[in-house]
């Protein structure tokens, strides 16, 4: 009970359902429209946060590696934008667990992208099932929601698609 006391005098109130879906639904957007970087920046835990008398930064897991910290995850988006074109997420589940101070999410997300090989004739059609849990927080400097860990767990290619 202490712990969860400490954690809310950090981090205020736990993030609400409706919060966290809001959030799923734009972050996923604006990776459709590759949004500007510094749009993006404000969804991820930018500080590394003493929590429970641990520091936790943002650790991000995708099939191409593990990212520690804003920083990395900017290069990687800055990047990503540049391959991946056409891009469409559907977003298949939501369901969330609040554990202490964080609210764990797993996410499916249906993923189909273009994406143009040079000197190709053609771009090619990938299409996923990424499966994914996030853990969210809220910001202790501005209120909003922000991810602190996100692993993809799984991605299932769908009929035809290319590999990533």
């Amino acid at each position: 009970m202490a712990n969860r006391e400490a954690a809310k005098a950090i981090l205020g109130e736990p993030l609400s359902q409706a919060e966290i879906e809001a959030f799923v639904a734009a972050w996923y957007r604006k990776l459709d429209m590759h949004a500007p970087a510094e749009e993006i920046l404000p969804l991820v835990s930018e500080q590394c946060l003493v929590i429970q008398v641990m520091e936790e930064c943002l650790e991000m897991h995708f099939p191409e590696g593990r990212l520690n910290g804003a920083d990395e995850f900017r290069r990687w988006y800055e990047g990503v934008i540049r391959i991946f074109f056409d891009e469409v997420h559907t977003v298949t589940r939501v369901s969330t667990i609040w554990k202490e101070d964080r609210a764990v999410v797993d996410v499916v997300v249906n993923w189909q992208a273009r994406r143009w090989r040079p000197p190709a004739p053609r771009s090619e059609w990938l299409g996923f099932d990424a499966y994914q849990q996030w853990e969210m927080i809220r910001s202790p400097a501005s209120g909003s929601p922000v991810i602190l860990r996100y692993v993809v767990q799984e991605l299932r290619p769908m009929p035809g698609s290319m590999p990533l």
